[in-house]
């Protein structure tokens, strides 16, 4: 479909409807198991350095199947990569609902990160190549509308399910979905045409490698503290080992990922803002079910309903951001974005010692909608100045570090957390919790300038734009 035409047929608005269903649901069960943690942990009898992994360790196979998402479109066709990713999304749920132990568990839950994805990235690649030029930013809007709502529902979800029945529904209740999901996909059209490339395996083992180095190196933190040689080992691998994978990028002839990208700084500066933003994201969900519920005594139910409000909110909003990028372009409503995300993160930082319920609901309010106006706009942004041609490569590595982002946030501000001190689970908690908002908000802080010099670049090479 020439994505100049103004109107979007009905199989166009299935395609995207189906890829819509599995990417909210994968990401829905990712973030709802962090309110399941500390029922978990005593059903399980496992520590909560372990039981994160099942957060951890999803992002992480995600990371690495998405990587490979702009091979697996040129080579197969579109319709064939979603029922598989469907049918993996299914089978890692079946498991995960019957598992009988903690490892089986894990296991289904890196089963399904492997539908997710394949899935995730497809749903972005659609939008691009159905959605008119005018209005992609709305789509790509409702895009992250999607991937946005799904991280802040979940806990709510979560929450409810865990209060009237058991932990194990979370996963019976998305299969209906899974099957409609299923079903919609036979809308899927073939747009673009089949290139047989061959595969670049020694890029893809190099790249788990860094990424399961650096995830266990950082996981370390929790036990031993930043000043760690493990730690330090975990990080000097991860130099070594991405020094290889350039030298290989730049003379394989196989295919795997574009890095030739990065070559654009405009790109490189959005990307590495857009992931400090979902690495604050995914840990600060991951950390305020688990505070309300350890620090305030609060239920299962409280710790994910606190955050429903924020979530509704700001996801209904996204599509309101994403006009305001077609209308006033892109700086705007990225830059107050940042500010409203960078106000919460202070304010979360300031009465971390003593967060009641009620302060946590309007915090996170104010936090996400500073992350649904920054967020998919970047990503957004920076597409558009990619190119046509460099889309899919770009879309898969935002949804790389996208994921992988989330991966270290969480096992980041899980060793925050343990790094707490206090007579009690309580004051640790309370303590651990303040940590990681001073982390994050420095993070958050370095987007200013990140964003300031996107823009600058940015303007030379499309002042229209």
């Amino acid at each position: 479909m020439n994505n100049t035409a103004q109107k979007m047929s009905t199989r166009d608005i299935l395609s995207i409807a189906a890829a819509a269903i599995m990417a909210f649901i994968g990401v829905l069960i990712e973030t709802s198991m962090n309110v399941t943690f500390p029922t978990l942990i005593r059903q399980f009898n496992v520590d909560l350095s372990m039981v994160q992994w099942l957060t951890t360790g999803y992002l992480l196979v995600v990371s690495l199947i998405i990587v490979c998402s702009s091979y697996i479109k040129g080579r197969f066709k579109e319709r064939n990569i979603f029922m598989t990713g469907v049918i993996f999304s299914i089978i890692g749920d079946l498991a995960c609902a019957l598992a009988p132990g903690f490892s089986v568990l894990l296991l289904g839950r890196l089963i399904q990160a492997i539908g997710t994805g394949i899935v995730l990235p497809l749903l972005f690649n659609i939008i691009l190549e159905r959605a008119p030029m005018e209005k992609r930013g709305v789509f790509m809007g409702l895009g992250g509308l999607i991937v946005s709502m799904a991280p802040a529902l979940g806990p709510t979800f979560g929450g409810v399910v865990v209060n009237f029945v058991s932990w194990r529904y979370i996963f019976w209740i998305v299969l209906p979905l899974m099957i409609i999901g299923f079903v919609l996909g036979f809308s899927i059209e073939q747009i673009t045409p089949l290139v047989k490339q061959k595969f670049d395996w020694i890029r893809l083992i190099l790249l788990t490698i860094m990424f399961t180095t650096l995830t266990l190196g950082f996981n370390t933190v929790s036990q031993h503290g930043w000043l760690n040689g493990e730690l330090g080992l975990s990080l000097v691998i991860t130099a070594i080992v991405v020094w290889i994978f350039i030298a290989v990028s730049n003379r394989s002839k196989r295919v795997l990922i574009n890095i030739s990208i990065f070559k654009n700084p405009v790109f490189t500066l959005a990307l590495i803002a857009y992931v400090l933003i979902q690495f604050s994201n995914i840990g600060i969900n991951f950390v305020l079910p688990n505070y309300a519920q350890i620090a305030d005594h609060a239920t299962a139910m409280i710790s994910g309903l606190i955050l429903l409000p924020g979530s509704l909110i700001s996801g209904l909003l996204n599509p309101v951001w994403g006009r305001m990028y077609d209308t006033l372009g892109a700086k705007k409503p990225i830059f107050i974005g940042n500010s409203i995300l960078f106000l919460a993160i202070i304010a979360f930082a300031v009465f971390s010692l003593k967060l009641a319920p009620v302060m946590i609901l309007v915090y996170y309010l104010i936090f996400a909608v500073g992350v649904a106006m920054s967020f998919a706009n970047t990503m957004t942004y920076a597409l558009t100045i990619t190119g046509p041609e460099k889309e899919a490569d770009a879309n898969a590595i935002f949804n790389t570090l996208q994921q992988f982002g989330g991966s270290i946030g969480t096992v980041i501000a899980s060793s925050f957390l343990a790094s707490g001190t206090g007579n009690n689970a309580a004051e640790v908690m309370q303590s651990g919790t303040q940590h990681v908002f001073m982390f994050f908000g420095i993070l958050i802080f370095i987007n200013f300038f990140l964003y300031h010099f996107t823009f600058k670049l940015g303007h030379k090479l499309m002042p229209n734009l």
